[in-house]
């Protein structure tokens, strides 16, 4: 059997989707409540006219309240989204734990490329339906009822997408190379939760979370040891910099989603009650 068969792997994406369209429609029903909690509790903790003494009429103040309210909504959906886009990966094969799915899955007429990659693809869709067309949605809720109770509208989404990581004219903050490496670094936890939802049976996210806390432990150990021989300052290409370690961030999830579909190649009926070993 050839490794990837378009026709064959057309298939196997039609099944993931066709089993895996409920779950994706109760993580993006999730993840609407979630965003619509975060307008009515950004709605009910109060402003008060001293928190924007700049205001000079009632329509000011309330145009700087609303403003607040979409900012700090887009700020906190956008956690939101990613620690969303972590747990996603991380319950992929939550199905497949079982002994009774697991088998099926393997015994399906595939090869583990077409199974991998058309999961991989459900996750993409699942992580783009769930957590940013359904913040879109509630922020359209949330500017439809500002318009019929007659206050000022704002979108959220514009501080949803300013917060997000993008390039501005500060070297050292916000140039290009520091916006490659933040996505690089998102991208390596990112591919690591993959890696931990083929690895564990259980506590997918809960374990594998663990684990990324304890190695950002050791890191930063490490690095706060290496600052103290540090004796004078070096001055250097900040952008040369960053691009290496955007370089390396990218090779390390380029990695470990290698890691994780050579561990899925290997899986096998009965396993370790707690990992894919």
């Amino acid at each position: 059997m050839k490794n990837f068969d378009m026709t064959r792997f057309g298939r196997v994406l039609k099944l993931d989707f066709a089993e895996g369209l409920k779950t994706m429609m109760w993580g993006a029903l999730c993840m609407l409540l979630l965003y619509l909690f975060f307008f009515w509790f950004a709605h009910n903790i109060g402003f008060h006219r001293s928190q924007f003494y700049y205001a000079e009429s009632e329509t000011d103040l309330q145009y700087a309240r609303m403003k607040a309210i979409a900012e700090s909504v887009g700020v906190f959906s956008l956690m939101a989204m990613y620690i969303f886009f972590l747990l996603a990966a991380s319950t992929l094969y939550r199905g497949e734990q079982k002994k009774q799915q697991r088998i099926a899955w393997l015994m399906l007429p595939a090869s583990n490329l077409e199974k991998f990659l058309s999961r991989w693809l459900y996750l993409v869709a699942w992580s783009v339906v769930g957590g940013i067309l359904s913040f879109l949605v509630a922020d359209a809720i949330h500017c439809a009822w500002l318009w019929m109770s007659g206050q000022p509208v704002i979108a959220a989404a514009g501080y949803f997408f300013e917060y997000w990581p993008h390039p501005a004219e500060d070297l050292y903050h916000d140039s290009w190379s520091h916006v490659i490496t933040v996505y690089s670094l998102l991208t390596a936890i990112h591919a690591f939760f993959l890696l931990g939802g083929v690895l564990f049976k259980r506590f997918h996210f809960i374990a594998t979370g663990a684990v990324v806390v304890l190695l950002f432990a050791l890191w930063a150990t490490l690095y706060n040891s290496l600052m103290l021989y540090k004796s004078t300052p070096t001055t250097g290409d900040y952008n040369a910099d960053s691009i290496v370690m955007a370089v390396f961030f990218f090779s390390v999830a380029a990695l470990l989603t290698w890691l994780s579909y050579w561990l899925f190649c290997r899986w096998q009926v009965v396993t370790h009650k707690f990992a894919n070993l």
